[in-house]
């Protein structure tokens, strides 16, 4: 006879406590239909003897179970499961949807430094707020509220006002991505976005693939729902493909995130042979992609990129699309694009965290596109940006010492720097930081916050003065450095 508890592992060094690790084993146990609807549980001496723990452990075990609804505690009689075989073949198509209800999130206790208000700011990607379009977003506003007076202040529909949806979904198709208005879902931010995937797909010890380095506030998501993260590194044209096959031969991940246009912090772009050869890969191995398009529309050499989204044939990349990275940041504004049979989840996810993204502010948006002033608003920052770019390339190339090394984005907000070899970068952000210049170092990047020779900067919130200010600092600091040597045992969190 079949006996599903036979596979039942718990390992003593691993990090999740053992109640958690038998949860996931016998929850995975119901899902996947070993265990039918109605079956009872060993009782609990039973099987804490035979898993060599004590009772405690599978008490909280069976407690997270009820709680979750998939098992029901009945007096004197036991602990039976009380999922219907059709449901859990729903749910074991699809990545797992629950987080135990004694799991503690790790989350980082600070993401930023202190900045002194005369320093030059290379470390954040916040836009310069003399860019903002005030103007035009007030007289938007004012038409808004003389058009729908208090509605404007009402609960939005979770998935997000109908109307922005479809302006939305007619944008996405003048870049080649075809949805209707029914898959998209309206977030506060993208992330939002990517901590409403975590919450609603990810489980304590499941792995997710990232490129390496990556977005920090992705990776602080991930880890805040128990993730393993599995770093792939990246080479000039996109992530290194035969490293991740080799790892997929290893592990298979919940979930992948990628940045394929002017990533960060790197500023890479997928070449397009590696863009598809990414998808066949994925398809092959039946790998679900997050890919996050923050800054695509800012190339600045003609060049028009395009997103994993559009080639996505199968439906197995979850899209995110920030607008409020380059329009204004506090408006918090973005939009998720994801396989249909994932949304419901997604859209339950979005509805717990903040019920609907501001109703205000998405019937601004939808006037905003409709009046083709996100377009001009686009053009302008482009404009504004090129100049700015080459401005700080120059800048570099004219200061920074020899040895010194980095690679021409085209694009995007940011510029990835190479030191020396055995710099620290985070003992260089202290040397600059005490001249009134910040850096973002390596390690804010990597998944196990190595120290490296890595820097990244931005040049997001500054004036060609403040780049002619600040480049300087930094170059200084370059040539005095007596090449220290990078101290493993330090670890950063310095500003986004």
């Amino acid at each position: 006879m079949f006996d599903p508890y036979v596979s039942i592992q718990l390992q003593r060094d691993h990090p999740l406590p053992l109640y958690q690790q038998l949860y996931l084993q016998i929850k995975n146990t119901i899902l996947s239909g070993q265990l039918e609807n109605g079956q009872k549980l060993p009782p609990i001496r039973g099987l804490a003897s035979r898993l060599g723990v004590n009772t405690v452990t599978v008490v909280q075990a069976f407690r997270c179970l009820e709680r979750e609804g998939l098992v029901i505690a009945r007096v004197g009689k036991g602990t039976f499961v009380s999922y219907p075989a059709e449901a859990a073949q729903t749910i074991s198509a699809s990545p797992g949807t629950a987080v135990p209800p004694e799991f503690t999130p790790d989350v980082p206790d600070n993401w930023q430094v202190p900045v002194p208000p005369e320093a030059v700011n290379f470390a954040t990607l916040t836009p310069d707020a003399e860019l903002f379009p005030v103007d035009d977003f007030q007289s938007i506003i004012n038409q808004v509220l003389n058009r729908d007076r208090g509605e404007a202040f009402g609960y939005q529909e979770s998935q997000g006002y109908y109307p922005l949806r479809c302006s939305v979904a007619a944008y996405l198709s003048q870049r080649g991505i075809n949805y209707d208005a029914e898959a998209i879902q309206v977030i506060s931010g993208a992330q939002q976005g990517i901590d409403i995937i975590a919450r609603s797909l990810i489980v304590p010890g499941d792995r997710i693939f990232t490129e390496s380095p990556t977005y920090t506030g992705a990776l602080a998501s991930f880890r805040s729902r128990g993730a393993q993260i599995q770093a792939i590194p990246l080479q000039a044209d996109g992530i290194d493909l035969e490293a991740l096959e080799k790892q997929l031969r290893i592990h298979h991940p919940k979930l992948m995130y990628v940045m394929t246009n002017f990533q960060n912090p790197t500023g890479i772009c997928y070449s397009p042979q590696k863009q598809a050869a990414l998808l066949d890969i994925c398809r092959r191995w039946n790998v679900v992609l997050i890919e996050d398009d923050s800054f695509t529309e800012l190339s600045y050499d003609g060049r028009e990129r395009r997103a994993l989204k559009e080639q996505d044939e199968d439906d197995r990349v979850i899209y995110i699309k920030s607008f409020s990275k380059i329009l204004m940041p506090g408006l918090r504004l973005a939009f998720m694009l994801a396989p249909r049979h994932l949304l419901p989840q997604l859209m339950a996810a979005k509805h717990i965290a903040d019920i609907s993204t501001s109703g205000l502010l998405q019937r601004a948006f939808d006037l905003y596109l409709r009046q083709g002033l996100w377009k001009t608003h686009l053009d302008y920052m482009k404009k504004c940006y090129l100049e700015r770019y080459r401005h700080i390339l120059e800048s570099m190339r004219r200061s920074f010492p020899p040895g010194v090394t980095f690679q021409e984005p085209e694009g995007g907000l940011c510029i990835w720097v190479q030191g020396r070899p055995g710099l620290s970068s985070n003992r260089l952000y202290e040397a600059c930081l005490a001249n009134q210049a910040v850096i973002a170092p390596g390690s804010h990047f990597y998944p196990d916050n190595s120290d490296s020779s890595f820097f990244r900067l931005s040049f997001a919130a500054l004036s060609a003065q403040d780049i002619s200010q600040g480049i300087p600092i930094i170059a200084r600091q370059l040539k005095m450095s007596p090449n220290p040597g990078i101290d493993p045992r330090q670890r950063y969190s310095p500003l986004l």
